[in-house]
């Protein structure tokens, strides 16, 4: 622990061990690793350890925590037992796995017994660092003022007051908020405060009825439009030639009371129906299957207002159950254009600038059912800067009342975006649906020779994981024009060189000596002037290669001109998620989004199954052209020695104006760490936590809100559940 902060000295600190003076209370069960550390298991929400030491004196303490454990994050808690039976305290403290946990304790009368519950469920963990280091009040009186004014909460002058506060911030890492509760409490403090003017922007609300569309879905989506703050639209109800009788005498019933709405049959659709509606209103596509937000409108003319140059506009959305209840929230990504070819993410309710829908086939609408996936694919082509025109506002401005079969959606999907690619620049792309996917895999071509790829793969020693890497690579790639580079970072077992020594045989292998301490960042730099590839494979050696067209596959994206870093999908031994990309700013760094999701699983919103855009995925294994990355500078040799570096790597490649991208078509095992180890040193510590503050200083990741995550998802965990948004921001557009 550092012994300044804001100024303050604490000269002398005195630090307590307390591992060796843990014994196990409840639910525990202990079993020795072979690195000597001890795995415990909790077989109770209600474990803990009782620490063996009353002469803990008055006064302020730090805590520190490291704990290893098979669960991303842990509701850790310290409990203070009062002598004179006082009610016991308990003092929360949300432990990240991997990562040290720190809090401040405060003994106020001395002599109390210290107990240490780590953690509010089943799971098992190992406690590679605890530590409790006496502090002066100054110190604990800074600590406390500083993170109550990062949450932008009052800082108490009273030290009883200010201590309340400052515990209140540890809420539990694993506790979830009900989405009931979100739209209560929560979503009513992010509306902005919504200015009408009748003679502002008039949108023209378009409706198209389908033979599936039932009359009481109709009267709900229609009595939401007219419900509307926003008093400057139109309604265009566009009937089909089987639309029902009942339906039918309903709608020319509507229309006959309102003078706002206008009922177009098939005959005016096929005469180009572009040509019958305001050509210099917005046009908002609005099937009956949902309903809008009263405050809709109002919120599209707000973010038109503040972006002109916006041509598509999207939202999120949920569904409204059978009783009227809101339920299942669609948070959606910022524009992610391989997303939205892997799966029609942004849904049919959509604001199309005027001009943009002129000459646009509406005629589909009832005769492929994924005729707003082709509506839209037909204004993407109208596009100059998609990213800068497709806006996305994080708010619920729709409320679904019932879904497409997804089943014959996704066939349809296929057809319309094939059709797309076949009269584009990309004629030689296919798309495919997998079977029992809800998704579409978009196979783009190599248009070339197999250009070479150089694998990189840094090691020493660790024979065994070396060795089946190197096999799996081998035995199970099926492309076949690549190198693979072993950078030899001071192996001095035999039998490790041995093995080198007979790598060196190979024709397509190549053995280069590093001699020089492990930096990760500066072995791939120098690993990188040794290739002769136009592609650079960044590979752990603790991969092993599952499917026999990784390559492939990442190869035909890495040579994609918008393209920069290619990211696959990673499992841990026992076949859970690894890596499914990275999010920047999970807590207040970045994290792993989905991990320890079973290998099957769709994830959230199907992202689990899709091809998509991420702001950063792991060097673990990536692919990029040698190009990009000597035009970044590659990874940062000094800043980011061990850890963050493919982050800080791909932020710049990102800054660069490359997309970079995760593809689940590309599978592997990591046996993580296994040959690097964790960081159980006070040497590694150190280490990590000053490429922590490196980061957050040169990419502010403790207050980006990552553009291809909500901002209303947990920032604590990496499962994609509903956060508190503590830091209360949340932009209204994206």
């Amino acid at each position: 622990m550092s012994g300044k902060r804001s100024g303050i000295t604490v000269p002398h600190l005195t630090r307590y061990d307390l591992r060796p003076l843990l014994r196990p209370l409840k639910g525990l069960k202990a079993e020795t690793g072979k690195d000597g550390y001890i795995t415990w298991t909790s077989t109770t929400s209600q474990s803990k350890f009782c620490i063996a030491n009353n002469s803990f004196s008055r006064g302020w303490y730090m805590v520190e925590v490291l704990l290893d454990s098979d669960q991303s994050y842990l509701d850790a808690a310290f409990i203070l037992q009062h002598k004179g039976g006082r009610k016991s305290q308990k003092l929360r403290l949300p432990i990240r796995n991997g990562r040290m946990s720190k809090r401040l304790l405060w003994f106020a009368r001395g002599g109390e017994v210290l107990q240490f519950s780590p953690s509010q469920s089943v799971c098992k963990f190992t406690i590679r660092h605890l530590t409790l280091v006496r502090v002066s009040l100054i110190f604990a009186r800074d600590r406390m003022r500083s993170r109550l004014k990062s949450r932008k909460l009052r800082v108490p002058f009273r030290i009883t007051n200010r201590w309340a506060y400052y515990d209140a911030t540890f809420r539990p890492a694993g506790v979830k908020v009900s989405y009931r509760d979100w739209v209560k409490k929560i979503e009513p403090t992010f509306w902005p405060e919504l200015v009408e003017n009748y003679y502002s922007i008039s949108f023209s609300i378009i409706m198209p009825i389908i033979n599936t569309d039932t009359l009481d879905a109709i009267k709900d989506a229609v009595d939401s439009v007219c419900a509307q703050i926003h008093r400057n639209w139109k309604l265009f109800i566009l009937s089909s030639a089987t639309c029902n009788k009942d339906i039918y005498f309903w709608l020319n019933e509507l229309v006959c009371s309102d003078n706002r709405i206008e009922l177009i049959g098939c005959y005016e659709l096929s005469n180009e129906f572009s040509n019958l509606i305001d050509a210099d209103s917005y046009h908002l596509l609005c099937p009956p299957r949902a309903v809008l937000a009263p405050k809709a409108l109002s919120c599209f003319q707000y973010v038109l207002q503040s972006n002109p140059q916006a041509k598509v506009i999207y939202s999120d959305e949920d569904k409204l159950s059978e009783s009227g209840r809101r339920c299942l929230p669609n948070f959606k990504s910022a524009w992610n254009p391989d997303l939205f070819f892997s799966d029609n993410y942004i849904g049919e309710f959509v604001l199309f600038a005027p001009s943009l829908l002129e000459q646009s086939n509406f005629t589909e609408f009832n005769l492929e059912q994924a005729w707003d996936y082709s509506l839209f694919l037909q204004v993407l082509r109208k596009l100059k800067h998609p990213s800068r025109e497709i806006i996305h506002i994080p708010r619920i401005l729709f409320h679904r009342q019932s879904f497409q079969d997804p089943a014959t959606y996704v066939k349809s999907s296929q057809r319309v975006l094939q059709k797309y690619f076949n009269e584009t620049e990309c004629s030689d792309v296919s798309v495919h649906v997998e079977n029992n996917y809800r998704v579409l895999q978009v196979c783009w071509p190599l248009k070339m020779e197999e250009p070479l790829v150089s694998l990189l793969i840094p090691t020493r020693d660790m024979l065994p994981i070396l060795r089946q890497c190197i096999d799996s690579i081998l035995e199970k790639t099926a492309y076949q024009n690549y190198e693979i580079l072993v950078l030899d970072n001071q192996s001095v077992k035999p039998e490790t060189l041995n093995y080198l020594s007979h790598l060196k045989k190979l024709p397509n292998v190549r053995v280069i000596k590093y001699d020089a301490p492990f930096n990760y960042s500066a072995i791939n730099n120098f690993g990188v002037q040794h290739t002769r590839g136009d592609i650079i494979g960044l590979i752990n050696n603790d991969i092993e290669v599952i499917s026999p067209n990784w390559l492939k596959e990442m190869v035909t994206h890495a040579i994609r001109p918008d393209i920069g870093c290619v990211g696959a999908k990673l499992y841990y031994s026992d076949g859970r998620i690894q890596h499914a990309g990275v999010v920047v700013g999970l807590g207040s760094l970045a994290g792993h989004v989905h991990k320890f999701y079973h290998r099957h699983e769709e994830g959230y919103m199907n992202r689990l199954k899709c091809t998509q855009n991420f702001s950063a995925v792991t060097a673990a294994c990536m692919l990029v052209r040698k190009s990009i990355y000597e035009k970044v500078g590659g990874l940062d040799e000094k800043n980011f020695e061990v850890a963050f570096n493919d982050v800080d790597f791909c932020l710049k490649v990102k800054e660069a104006g490359y997309r970079n991208l995760w593809t689940p078509w590309a599978e592997m095992y990591h046996h993580e760490s296994i040959s690097r180890g964790i960081d159980n040193t006070p040497e590694k510590r150190a280490r990590f936590d000053r490429e922590a503050i490196n980061l957050k200083t040169r990419w502010s990741t403790h207050e980006r809100r990552d553009p291809y995550y909500s901002p209303f998802l947990t920032h604590t965990r990496e499962d994609f559940t509903l956060g508190l948004n503590e830091e209360a921001k949340a932009p209204l557009w994206r």
